[in-house]
């Protein structure tokens, strides 16, 4: 039998509880975050938090899972632009550093927690994972057919090569001084990438 949709008010309630997960795991660390403690943050019973989640693992897989899902749809649009390569990618590049931005919480969790589960490498994310790397291999497949794209460029490789990049800055960042905004070096980011793929003229 299919699982009945959540109330407005039961969805509300797994909403708060999960928000609650991202500031003590970002806080705390994973490990160190206590259930206790994510449910006096969503203002339930603690017992409250296993009618909704399994436990500490659910929760920051969850959390990884809704986001990159958010962002993949959110990204949709930057794929389909008619405009060149290079501003797409950059647009695709600013968006992701904007959602770093906007929540360094819940990026903090993306980025650095989510690993600490020993589900997370057992694939309990790979499906969203792939809607990820699908995403951008569309970016560059897009590039390619065009001939803004060296024709030789193996995607699989150029992609794992920007998605490296994206997140070495993105760490350093959150893990740095992030008085200097992300999102003004999207341009940046993207015509050096850009070089490196673009074919020989």
């Amino acid at each position: 039998m299919p699982e009945r949709p959540l109330t407005e008010s039961r969805e509300a309630r797994r909403r708060a509880i999960l928000d609650s997960a991202v500031r003590v795991f970002a806080e705390h660390g994973f490990f160190a975050a206590r259930i206790r403690d994510i449910a006096a943050g969503a203002g339930v019973a603690e017992g409250t938090i296993y009618l909704y989640f399994e436990g500490k693992d659910d929760l920051l897989l969850t959390a990884f899972r809704e986001r990159v899902n958010e962002f993949v749809s959110s990204a949709g649009a930057v794929m389909e632009a008619e405009a060149p390569f290079q501003e797409r990618l950059a647009r695709f590049v600013r968006l992701q550093f904007e959602s770093i931005e906007a929540d360094p919480p819940l990026a903090t969790v993306l980025l650095l927690e989510s690993r600490q589960s020993s589900k997370f490498f057992g694939g309990a994310v790979r499906p969203v994972m792939r809607l990820y790397a699908q995403a951008i291999d569309r970016l560059l497949a897009g590039g390619v057919e065009r001939g803004e794209v060296r024709a030789d460029a193996e995607i699989p490789f150029v992609r794992a090569m920007f998605i490296g990049a994206l997140e070495e800055i993105e760490l350093e960042w959150l893990l740095g001084d992030r008085s200097r905004p992300l999102a003004p070096r999207a341009d940046h980011f993207a015509g050096t990438f850009y070089r490196g793929i673009a074919p020989a003229r």
